[in-house]
Formats: C-alpha cells, sequence, structure tokens
C-alpha cells in the first residue's frame, strides 16, 4: 500500500486542473514562471554575465560618444551613471555579444512559452545554430548606437535652445534611437525562433515597434525604471546585475514580445497551412468523384454494349 493507510500517497494522481478553468491573467503566470525557475534564471543571468563582459565595458565607452564630459561632476558617481545606461542598453539587449545573446534569448523565450530548456546545452547550441547572423546583428547594433550617440552629442552642442531645426533635428535622432531599442526587444526572439535573414528580421521588427509603439515604449520605460530602481543603491544594483537583473529583464522582454510573435506570425502560418490541406483535400475529392462517375460511365457503356 503506498503511503500510510492510503495518506500521503504521492503516486496518486492530483486532481488536475479543471477544463472549464479561466486562463490566469498574464501577470499571475509570469510571476509564477519567475518563482518555479528562479534559481534557472540566476544560473543562466551569471553565465551571459562573464560573456557579456566585453559588451557591457564597449557600452560605457559608448556613452562618451553621446556625452563626452561628465554627466555628474563626481567621477565615482559618473561612473556609476554610465554603468546603469550601459546594463539598460545590454538588458534590454542593443550592445551585447551576438552568439551569447541568441543562447540567452532561446532560453527565456523557452521559459515565456512555459517549456523545459537546459540552461547550458540549449545555451550553446543556440548560440551556435545562430553564430553567423547574431554577430552581424550585434555588429549592425554598436554601429547605429555610436553613430547615434555621435550625432545626438553633436546636435546638443550646436543648439542652444534656439534654433527650431535643430531641435527638430535632435528630437527626430532621438525617436530614431527609441525605435531602435524596439526593434531590438523583437530581433533576437525572432532570430531563434524563425528561419529570416537579417533583413527579414529589421524589417519585421520595424513593423512590430511601429505597429505596437505605445505598448512597447511602455515595456522600455518598465525595463529601465527596473534597472534605475536596483542602481539607486549602487551596490546593490552591481550586485543584482550579475545575479538576476538581465535575465529578468529577458523574460520581461520575451514573456511581453512572443504573444505578438505567435498571433501575427506562427498563427497566420498554421492558417495557411490549414487552409491549403483543405483546399488540397477537396481537389482530391474531386478527383476522386471525377474518377468515380467516369468509371460509372465506362460501366455503363460496357451495359449497353452487350445489350447491344
Amino acid at each position: 500500500m503506498a503511503g500510510f493507510f492510503g495518506f500521503f500517497d504521492y503516486t496518486k494522481p492530483g486532481p488536475g486542473v479543471p477544463k472549464d478553468a479561466p486562463p490566469k491573467p498574464r501577470i499571475v503566470v509570469f510571476f509564477g514562471i519567475v518563482g518555479r525557475k528562479f534559481w534557472k534564471l540566476v544560473s543562466i543571468n551569471l553565465m551571459f554575465f562573464l560573456f557579456n563582459l566585453p559588451a557591457l565595458l564597449l557600452m560605457m565607452l559608448i556613452t562618451f560618444f553621446f556625452k563626452a564630459d561628465m554627466i555628474i561632476d563626481d567621477p565615482i558617481a559618473d561612473l556609476i551613471t554610465r554603468l546603469t545606461f550601459g546594463a539598460g542598453f545590454l538588458c534590454i539587449p542593443v550592445i551585447t555579444v551576438g552568439p551569447a545573446q541568441a543562447g540567452f534569448t532561446y532560453i527565456l523565450r523557452n521559459y515565456a512559452r512555459e517549456e523545459h530548456a537546459f540552461p547550458w546545452w540549449d545555451f550553446r547550441d543556440a548560440a551556435k545554430r545562430n553564430f553567423k547572423q547574431s554577430l552581424i546583428i550585434s555588429i549592425i547594433n554598436i554601429l547605429a548606437v555610436a553613430l547615434i550617440g555621435m550625432d545626438l552629442n553633436a546636435y546638443f552642442q550646436l543648439n542652444r535652445g534656439d534654433n527650431i531645426l535643430m531641435s527638430l533635428a535632435s528630437g527626430f535622432i532621438v525617436l530614431a534611437f527609441i525605435i531602435l531599442l524596439m526593434m531590438n526587444m523583437y530581433i533576437y526572439p525572432m532570430l531563434v525562433t524563425f528561419k529570416l535573414t537579417v533583413k527579414q528580421l529589421y524589417k519585421n521588427a520595424f513593423i512590430f515597434s511601429m505597429m505596437r509603439f505605445f505598448p512597447n515604449l511602455g515595456i522600455l520605460l518598465l525595463c529601465f525604471l527596473i534597472i534605475i530602481a536596483t542602481f539607486w543603491y549602487p551596490v546593490i544594483g552591481i550586485i543584482l546585475l550579475p545575479l538576476i537583473t538581465m535575465s529578468f529583464i529577458g523574460l520581461v522582454t520575451n514573456f511581453y514580445v512572443y504573444p505578438t510573435l505567435k498571433k501575427h506570425i506562427i498563427d497566420k502560418f498554421e492558417e495557411e497551412q490549414a487552409a491549403k490541406e483543405t483546399s488540397g483535400l477537396q481537389a482530391d475529392a474531386q478527383e476522386e468523384g471525377a474518377a468515380e462517375e467516369s468509371i460509372n460511365h465506362n460501366e455503363s457503356d460496357e451495359k449497353e454494349d452487350e445489350n447491344k
């Protein structure tokens, strides 16, 4: 007898989930995933942090393209401010080591779909599968961010507030930078989910960025608020960054992005495939009907010939 007089029998099937049970709110599902996968999120965060140390240092250097002078007069506070912005651009992710980001995104996308993933093996395999494209994406992003930073720095220095054209140009570049950040929320999830060229990845990411501009903007603000909150006390921010910050924000963006990809790409593809199968079955049925008619017609002709 399993258990103790029928009690504490863990081999019995549980009650399960009722068929008519309403779906859980998305926020409840998200924090359920965080609770179940917390230590795995910590482990992949540590792994991702080690692979992305060069990107973090590069991003801190790129902040000098945006503001060559000190942001804050205190050198330590200036360094912490640059680290905060660097962490934000790493988490979105716009500046990152491409293959490492591909492996990281693959695991987080699976968690967002409530699917299993092996932290090291899936990380390694996804990084290898998408090595070339992810490396190209990371180079394009680095060049784009550096160029935008230099342009903004130049416009802010030239514009003293009395030049409308300069103000409009600065606003346009800021908007372009925001759109670039939005695009990078979609690029890596599409990279590890679909077989697309780099051009198609950027094109689709731009479409999704414009199509869902305000929700995307809300998620971006949420991500930066989380980073600023953790770095409000710099020591806490520096401790949390290699432990959980990047994987938590990565899960936020993947959890937000994947339903959009499913609705507009996966579901539409499945509908098209189902329509093709249905039309193929109808064509086969029509062919079979035509064949039966021809057989029946031939049999009637044979009977007429016999009667003659």
